[in-house]
């Protein structure tokens, strides 16, 4: 697999109080009768609590901004709710005549730095979305405690698939790059659906940390081209900050084989993905396929694209 990487698109808007800090998971929608492609990013107050906001993406020049929401599109959940700290995206598909945005709703905590949970947010035309229900549509397991976030969703037959971040618990991770900080282990997990809301999720991870220096799988990504799935992810390791790597489907995501090694996608000599390339979302336009995705301090900087050359 080769990608092209065609710079940085937007960076954090630090004239909105709502928009200090980061464009985090950029989650791209292919809107055709418009000619746009609408990415849906998460952004930060000061006090670092996110919310939701798009861009609208010249599909033939995916460089140009055309249109931005005139605020956010979608808040802080209620007091005590899973998602009362922000909101990040995570994917977007059609369900008869309403958009499901699924996205990872995170609290704080003092124990653990904090909970990341999946919830879905239902839209008429894109460009405001309110909540199905307040609760998660993942919610915690007696092995799952902390992570059960970022669900990436397609349609697979008559049925719904998704693939989510999972727990695996929390340690110490040593060396120069964490210093010793608390974070947590996670893989990724699959689940089915005949309504896109009720989940029966496969116990078995899909994919998973395989030596010492790996310990987490971050925002998996759903992509097809004809039979083939393809899964995106970031790998996060301790020697090294996140990584874009792949797996693949041949048997309708059956099982999933690792790739990996993505040609053209790794970090910059210098500038805002100098550090980290990760959160990866795919979308297909016509005949070409665009990656949007971020760079350094897991989104601080922004995010920008890429666009693939060879499969």
């Amino acid at each position: 697999m080769k990608f092209e990487k065609k710079g940085l698109i937007l960076s954090p808007n630090k004239t909105d109080w709502w928009q200090q800090y980061y464009a985090i998971l950029p989650t791209p929608y292919f809107i055709e009768h418009l000619g746009v492609i609408r990415v849906f990013y998460a952004t930060t107050c000061a006090n670092k609590f996110g919310r939701l906001a798009f861009v609208d993406i010249n599909s033939e020049r995916p460089f140009e901004i055309v249109n931005k929401s005139e605020g956010f599109v979608l808040d802080i959940g209620n007091d005590g709710a899973f998602d009362d700290c922000g909101v990040n995206p995570s994917s977007i598909i059609k369900i008869e005549n309403r958009y499901f945005l699924y996205y990872a709703g995170y609290q704080r905590h003092f124990k653990t730095p904090y909970s990341i949970l999946s919830g879905v947010a239902v839209s008429n035309d894109l460009t405001s979305f309110s909540r199905l229900k307040n609760t998660p549509i993942l919610e915690r397991t007696n092995d799952e405690l902390s992570l059960r976030s970022a669900p990436s969703v397609i349609r697979l037959g008559t049925r719904f698939y998704m693939v989510y971040v999972s727990d695996l618990g929390w340690q110490e991770i040593g060396g120069s790059l964490f210093k010793d900080k608390r974070m947590p282990t996670y893989c990724l997990r699959s689940a089915v659906s005949s309504d896109g809301i009720n989940w029966d999720v496969n116990p078995d991870p899909i994919v998973y940390p395989t030596d010492d220096n790996e310990f987490g799988f971050g925002r998996p990504y759903l992509y097809n081209e004809g039979d083939i799935f393809y899964l995106f992810y970031s790998i996060r390791r301790k020697n090294i900050s996140y990584r874009m790597g792949y797996a693949i489907s041949i048997d309708n995501c059956k099982t999933w084989v690792r790739k990996d090694k993505i040609e053209g996608l790794d970090i910059s000599p210098s500038g805002w993905d100098s550090e980290m390339i990760c959160y990866g979302a795919p979308v297909k336009v016509e005949q070409k396929t665009f990656l949007f995705y971020n760079g350094n301090n897991n989104g601080e900087t922004g995010f920008g694209y890429a666009e693939l050359i060879d499969l």
